[in-house]
């Protein structure tokens, strides 16, 4: 897991300071672009390949298949495996 200390040892600022310059760059906190980008990488795998929800979590940085549902519902609306069942499937959708 990458925290805010070390991402701001790395470009020699203090956490408060580049957690503030990061928002200004980005739109969003360091955190919320961290979710953002395992939720799009997941989704990548979930279409892509057979891996197993467990497998693609640990992939992406989360502890659990739980954890990355939960992560994954906040962004997208449905569960990872919904997810992938409408990619492969659009016609079983769930309309949301």
């Amino acid at each position: 897991d990458i925290g805010l200390d070390d991402l701001a040892a790395a470009v020699n600022l203090s956490p408060f300071h580049f957690s503030r310059m990061f928002k200004q760059s980005f739109g969003m906190p360091p955190r919320a672009y961290l979710v953002r980008l395992r939720i799009e990488r997941a989704c990548e795998l979930l279409e892509t390949t057979d891996l197993p929800v467990t497998y693609i979590a640990n992939e992406v940085g989360y502890s659990s298949n739980q954890v990355l549902a939960r992560a994954f519902v906040k962004q997208k609306y449905v569960t990872p495996s919904e997810y992938r069942r409408a990619v492969r499937d659009p016609r079983r959708a769930r309309v949301s």
